[in-house]
C-alpha cells in the first residue's frame, strides 16, 4: 500500500487500538464481536483503519472512553468493501484536501 499523509502503517505498538475498539464498541455497534486487526493510523486524529476477516476494512474514530460507548454510533465507523476502495474514497481525497490547504 502506498500510504498518503496523514495515514501511516500501524506497527506492533498500535495493537492496543484493537483493545480500545473492543472497550468502546457496545453490543449494538457494527463492529462488536468481530475480530479486527489494526492496519493504519492517522497522524492528525484518533482515526485508525482496521481489517475485518472478510476482506473489508473499517475506518474508525476512537473516542478514548474508558468504558463502552452508550450510543452505538460511537466510535464512528465507516466500512469499505476493500482496502483499495478505502484508499480511493477516503485516503486519497483527504490527502488531496490537506495538500490543497498547504
Amino acid at each position: 500500500m502506498n500510504w498518503l499523509e496523514p495515514w501511516y502503517p500501524a506497527s506492533d505498538n498500535d495493537r492496543g487500538l484493537e483493545i480500545q475498539l473492543r472497550i468502546e464498541a457496545s453490543d449494538r455497534h457494527v463492529l462488536h464481536g468481530l475480530p479486527v486487526t489494526v492496519v493504519a493510523r492517522r497522524s492528525d486524529t484518533d482515526d485508525a483503519l482496521f481489517a475485518l476477516p472478510d476482506g473489508r476494512v473499517a475506518e474508525v474514530h476512537l473516542t478514548w472512553r474508558s468504558s463502552t460507548e452508550p450510543d452505538p454510533r460511537w466510535p464512528s465507523t465507516v466500512i469499505f468493501a476493500s482496502i483499495d476502495e478505502w484508499a480511493i474514497k477516503s485516503m486519497l481525497p483527504l490527502h488531496q484536501e490537506l495538500s490543497d490547504m498547504e
